[in-house]
């Protein structure tokens, strides 16, 4: 999300609006005002003479038409008439789409559990209170397409305004929400133009290279933090880590020499995880692997991501932004710590290190040595594919 300073606006006592788009529709006709009480006090006594003794938020709804129909998209005609050259006639009648605008008033006066260093805390109160009012609806309609909300998808802006005690309505700003993903580059592609990345990317599935799965959990659970669902977000890299690491110990089997059926006795016992990462990969690749020293990267882990998601599972708790960004983080810490073992011993696991990070990266991180170059071009000439056990590649 971009900065969320915000501007000061007209003087004298006035309400803060924010007025922006949500990624699903609520149900409600335009006529929506709803008021949310929440708990806490202002600060000082002339907040309270001017906005009443009560914390609020209000929330209105407004249906703005697409140009697009339900079952007749406006674009459909022009990609027949692209692909087939053919006309398919005007666009279908009756069913028109909406999306939703709300806007969130609430009084310009900090509240005494507020942060006063925060610049926008009436847009963090607002988007509380409405990701409360978003959840108390799902329950109410018992409606799972009803979620709450993160700041980065009421992309691209939200526009600020103030209502003074004459009840007028200024414009303030624009305030640019973006998100923090992955940028996205904005020139189009042509296949040709990636097809030795397309080719491996498709290579990779299909022949069922072991890190892929972790890779697949880490951009759900990216994609879930970016979509504002903390909990979902959270155990899904939990699975990203654990699958990493399942995949870590088999590739070191594999590295090892051990035949399928050896590889299958060793990692088909259900390891409890903790034994895996206290016991088993320490002992092949080294390093901290204590999950009580808080500072290192598997501690981190521990502390940010493992113990966070049985806080989920096993009582019910609800996590904020907060957390999924710490287990995003303790998850990255997590991944290069096993990357960077798997580079202190890549004589030992070559195959291991290549499966893991792949060459481009490799080259990227000055890791493709002399030794290294001369293990990917054997790699190259094997018959069977490199992360395979000996016996199944044909080694």
């Amino acid at each position: 999300m971009g900065s969320t300073d915000q501007p000061a606006g007209p003087p004298g006592p006035k309400i803060d609006t924010f007025v922006c788009r949500i990624p699903f529709g609520l149900g409600f006709t335009d006529s929506l005002t709803y008021r949310i009480d929440l708990p806490g006090n202002y600060i000082g006594s002339a907040a309270a003479e001017h906005f009443g003794p009560n914390l609020y938020v209000n929330i209105h709804a407004f249906n703005a038409p697409l140009t697009d129909d339900m079952f007749w998209p406006a674009n459909m005609p022009l990609a027949v008439q692209h692909f087939y050259d053919e006309d398919i006639g005007p666009t279908a009648e009756g069913h028109p789409l909406h999306e939703q605008w709300i806007s969130l008033e609430t009084p310009d006066a900090l509240a005494s559990h507020e942060n006063p260093s925060d610049s926008a805390f009436a847009f963090h109160r607002c988007l509380g209170a409405l990701n409360i009012f978003l959840q108390a609806l799902a329950l109410a309609r018992d409606d799972d397409r009803l979620r709450p909300v993160s700041a980065r998808e009421l992309r691209p802006i939200v526009i600020i305004g103030a209502l003074t005690t004459d009840r007028q309505w200024h414009l303030i700003s624009e305030m640019l929400m973006l998100p923090d993903g992955k940028e996205q580059p904005h020139e189009q592609l042509t296949v040709e133009m990636h097809e030795e990345r397309l080719k491996a990317a498709l290579f990779s599935l299909l022949t069922g290279q072991p890190f892929i799965p972790s890779r697949q959990w880490r951009a759900r659970a990216e994609r879930r933090r970016y979509e504002g669902d903390a909990a979902d977000s959270v155990i899904s890299f939990q699975i990203a880590a654990e699958t990493l690491l399942y995949a870590t110990w088999r590739m070191l089997l594999v590295d090892a020499g051990l035949a399928e059926v050896e590889i299958a006795e060793q990692t088909g016992m259900d390891l409890p995880f903790k034994s895996l990462l206290v016991r088993e990969l320490p002992s092949k690749l080294g390093g901290s692997w204590d999950v009580t020293r808080l500072a290192s990267p598997v501690g981190i882990y521990w502390t940010d991501l493992y113990k966070r998601r049985n806080q989920i599972l096993h009582s019910g708790y609800q996590p904020h932004d907060g957390d999924s960004e710490g287990a995003q983080r303790a998850f990255l810490l997590l991944e290069r710590f096993v990357e960077e073992q798997l580079w202190r011993n890549h004589r030992r696991y070559p195959r291991t290190l290549l499966a893991k990070v792949g060459r481009e990266e490799l080259e990227k991180r000055k890791w493709m040595t002399s030794w290294m170059t001369a293990f990917v071009r054997q790699t190259d000439e094997e018959s069977g594919r490199f992360f395979l056990p000996r016996d199944v590649a044909g080694r």
